[in-house]
């Protein structure tokens, strides 16, 4: 290996130093508060995307769920006078839509199981403000970019690109395009640690040596009026 490609991970992205995303995360700032609620067999995963929401999404709450003694308390997280809405297409989920978001009863705060899907449904069964809160689906999967883990089917996005696109509904199409440049950035990076794409076809190219940790990025895209 090069001497500058150091392979000690970042501690905020866990990529490799020498492939640290950090600094290209857009930071978006928006008015929907976001509250993930990660299964702990889930969240030391390298291939878990809810680190890089992390990094482009300001504020966001990343709650561990399952780890004994203490589960995790999203409702404690959500602001008060926000209405819940849980983004997990089961059984009775509403289509995440505009017309939805105003039929609401106050501004919409977003609440994300993650996990497989048996993880995923048991948290939305277990935990009171999930089991109660408005279930939401979204349109079939949009962004068409590599990912590092895909199910068999290939229809069930990761939690990332499922955040991304609600919050295209919640927040504006403005901050769509950041989110999901950043996110293409991380996987491609991650797919070639992973020897499954050559030097040449990450997308965005490499920075050259990266000193990691790179929380000052050049973009501060903050959403504003739908």
């Amino acid at each position: 290996m090069p001497a500058d490609r150091d392979p000690t991970p970042c501690s905020v992205c866990r990529l490799q130093t020498w492939l640290c995303v950090c600094a290209h995360a857009p930071r978006i700032t928006t008015r929907t508060p976001l509250v993930v609620v990660v299964h702990v067999s889930d969240l030391g995963r390298t291939s878990n995307t809810v680190r890089l929401l992390a990094l482009a999404v300001r504020e966001t709450t990343v709650l561990c769920h399952g780890a004994f003694p203490t589960p995790a308390d999203p409702a404690a997280h959500v602001p008060a006078g926000a209405t819940p809405v849980v983004l997990f297409p089961g059984h009775g989920a509403r289509p995440l839509t505009p017309e939805l978001v105003a039929s609401l009863p106050s501004p919409p705060a977003l609440v994300v199981p993650d996990g497989n899907w048996r993880q995923a449904s048991r948290m939305v069964k277990r935990l009171p403000l999930l089991a109660d809160a408005v279930k939401a689906a979204l349109p079939d999967r949009a962004f068409s970019g590599r990912a590092v883990r895909r199910n068999l089917k290939g229809h069930h996005m990761s939690t990332y690109e499922a955040v991304a696109q609600a919050l295209g509904i919640l927040e504006g199409e403005a901050v769509v395009g950041p989110l999901f440049d950043f996110y293409r950035r991380a996987t491609d990076r991650m797919l070639l640690v992973r020897g499954k794409l050559k030097l040449g076809d990450v997308y965005g190219g490499l920075d050259g040596p990266n000193t990691g940790n790179g929380l000052n990025p050049p973009t501060d895209l903050t959403s504003r009026d739908r």
